[in-house]
C-alpha cells in the first residue's frame, strides 16, 4: 500500500472541512454544520467498523495488503482514520459555536445591566 495517497487524502479532507466549518462560521451557521459533520464522520464510521467486521471484499487487510492494494483498501484505510479525526474537528467546531453564544449572551447582559 503507498502510504502517501492514504495521507495526502486525509490531509485533503481535513482541510476541506476545516474550511467548510470556517465557512459555516462566517455565516453564523457553525453549530449547524459542525453537527452535520458530526453525523456524517459517524455515519462514515459505523460503515467502516462493519464493512471491516464482516470482511467486505477484504477490507479488514487494509493495513497488511503491501503491493495487492484495491481501491477498497484505500478507502477503507482513508474512512477508518480519517473519521475520528472529523468527529474530533467537528466537536472542536460544536465547543467554538458554543462558546461565541454564551460570549455573546454575556456581552448583552453586561451591557443591559
Amino acid at each position: 500500500m503507498s502510504t502517501w495517497v492514504v495521507q495526502v487524502v486525509i490531509v485533503a479532507l481535513f482541510a476541506l472541512m476545516c474550511g467548510a466549518l470556517a465557512a459555516a462560521w462566517m455565516r453564523g451557521r457553525l453549530g449547524v454544520a459542525a453537527i452535520a459533520l458530526f453525523a456524517v464522520a459517524l455515519g462514515l464510521w459505523i460503515a467502516v467498523f462493519v464493512a471491516i467486521t464482516q470482511q467486505f471484499h477484504g477490507a479488514n487487510n487494509f493495513a497488511t495488503c503491501q503491493d495487492e492494494c484495491t481501491p477498497i483498501h484505500y478507502v477503507s484505510a482513508v474512512a477508518f482514520i480519517a473519521a475520528p479525526l472529523l468527529i474530533s474537528l467537528s466537536a472542536v467546531g460544536m465547543l467554538v459555536s458554543r462558546g461565541s453564544r454564551w460570549r455573546e449572551r454575556r456581552a448583552a447582559h453586561e451591557n443591559h445591566g
